[in-house]
């Protein structure tokens, strides 16, 4: 499983086991109403915050940094390159570029194939990296967004619930001791929702594109090597800083 998976399991059992140890009943902070509250209401103004592409990007990317690929071995797939292009030229690779499953790394060997000069590729490339970091991070903003409004509505929720307890006053201090309690629910679901899940989930995939950049700096780095004639050693000096340890 996922560290971030277990991570967010471990924070939402940390705070039952506090509510069971604190003696207090736990059926009470079971709140059907305030649950769609804070759910609904996170979710329409998130959604109504960002494209619908955005949004579908924003669970794409989601899965993929949770259940991601293994890392590509870019030093060893360099290397198979380099030998091939040494032996049998730069079109050589064109078969190898076919086969690729990662897309830029398949546009890099492709430039080089098609005989583009160094300042080409590199434009093309840098620029195909930018617009992909834009993507990954907004992805994250959209957590970040969530994470933002829950709280706010759990607010919301607590001040319907202050006025519903205030028109029914002569109910009894009993009675009105279980309706606030019940009207905070609201702010517990809301601060509990940004800061256990969508968080941490924000987080998760603003590790995972900086994960996604290196491996394409390295991609850069190591097709504009390779499309030089550098040697061996000075191909893997190139993309070495940018590989994940």
């Amino acid at each position: 499983m996922h560290p971030t998976i277990l991570g967010i399991i471990a924070a939402i059992l940390s705070v039952v086991a506090a509510i069971l140890i604190e003696g207090a009943s736990f059926r009470s902070f079971l709140h059907l109403p305030a649950f769609l509250l804070i759910v609904g209401g996170t979710l329409g103004a998130t959604i109504a915050s960002f494209s619908l592409s955005q949004l579908v990007r924003a669970i794409r990317d989601l899965k993929s940094s949770l259940f991601e690929r293994e890392s590509l071995d870019l030093q060893s797939i360099f290397f198979k390159f380099w030998e091939k292009a040494r032996k049998e030229g730069l079109l050589s690779l064109e078969e190898e570029a076919k086969r690729l499953q990662h897309p830029f790394l398949q546009k890099g060997i492709q430039l080089i194939v098609d005989g583009s000069d160094p300042r080409t590729i590199e434009e093309i490339l840098w620029e195909a990296h930018e617009e992909s970091e834009k993507k990954d991070l907004r992805s994250a903003k959209v957590f970040e967004t969530a994470a933002g409004f829950s709280p706010t509505i759990g607010i919301i929720g607590t001040v319907l619930g202050l006025v519903t307890v205030l028109e029914n006053l002569e109910g009894g201090t009993r009675v009105l001791g279980q309706g606030i309690a019940t009207a905070f629910i609201a702010t517990f679901y809301g601060i509990a929702f940004a800061n256990l899940i969508f968080l941490p989930l924000a987080y998760q995939l603003r590790s995972f594109s900086k994960k996604q950049s290196n491996e394409r700096q390295a991609i850069f780095r190591g097709v504009l090597a390779l499309q030089s004639g550098e040697n061996r050693r000075i191909l893997a000096e190139r993309i070495e800083p940018f590989l994940d340890k």
